[in-house]
């Protein structure tokens, strides 16, 4: 692959893409919120452009793969970040590294791309719905929660399960408690939980999102994994790219449920 990305013809070496990466792997596992939970398959290369696609069916009380298969082809998430010729000039002449910053910068609104593929445009498009009930008083998270968890197992999706939400609503469950020293409404969901609660600032403030993280419901395929590649120069600064190519495969879309 690194044939392809043009790394040997960055202005340094060795070094400098090592910072470069370690900047780039550092921040992606800080802000991904999708990859935590759903199951990814692959990498399998940069030259995979579409993946196969079926979901399922019943025949005479049996369940089957459907017989028609879809091809899905991968989409592209990127990022762009610029490298100043005169910081390479500051670097070489001082003990001053090449600022890291714009690299951070640039990994943190990849990770959001992806996030809003995998999330946004993907779970939350297929969601069906559920009642969130009041989140401000004590007992109603854990029970909504609790209730929402059963009608999925009504319909034949078992856990364990994963929630999703936005900052201001985890903040809130942990601001929950029963009574002074009693149990946290947060420590009570996260035992329904047990795939995890994560938060996700794309997420509305009213809403909160009930996976089930099993790889038969739903994962998401992986031909290029974040890569950053040199794109060239643009007069004497030069421009960088983070880099993949990615599809969710929804299988079963009763396994995503939406509390709002």
């Amino acid at each position: 692959m690194n044939k392809y990305l043009m790394r040997d013809a960055a202005p340094f070496g060795d070094e400098g893409w090592a910072r470069i990466d370690e900047m780039v792997v550092r921040v992606l596992k800080k802000v991904m919120v999708g990859r935590r939970f759903i199951p990814m398959v692959g990498p399998l290369g940069w030259g995979i452009e579409v993946v196969p696609f079926a979901g399922f069916t019943s025949e005479n009380g049996a369940a089957a793969v459907k017989e028609t298969t879809e091809y899905k082809p991968l989409e592209s998430v990127t990022s762009n970040f610029l490298v100043r010729a005169k910081q390479l000039a500051v670097a070489d002449a001082t003990r001053f590294g090449v600022d890291m910053g714009a690299v951070a910068i640039a990994a943190t609104e990849f990770a959001k791309a992806e996030d809003k593929k995998l999330i946004k445009k993907g779970l939350l498009a297929v969601a069906q719905e559920a009642k969130l009930g009041d989140w401000d008083n004590v007992n109603e998270p854990f029970q909504a929660v609790a209730d929402a968890m059963a009608a999925m197992r009504t319909s034949g999706v078992d856990g364990p399960y994963a929630l999703v939400m936005s900052p201001a609503q985890y903040a809130k469950l942990v601001g929950l408690s029963h009574g002074q020293g009693m149990r946290r409404e947060i420590d009570m969901v996260e035992k329904l939980a047990t795939a995890g609660v994560f938060q996700y600032a794309g997420m509305a403030d009213d809403q909160v999102l009930l996976v089930s993280p099993q790889a038969w419901n739903l994962d998401f395929v992986v031909g290029q994994d974040a890569v950053t590649a040199y794109f060239g120069n643009e007069g004497l600064d030069h421009v960088f790219q983070i880099m993949e190519t990615l599809v969710l495969r929804i299988k079963r879309p009763e396994a995503v449920l939406l509390l709002k």
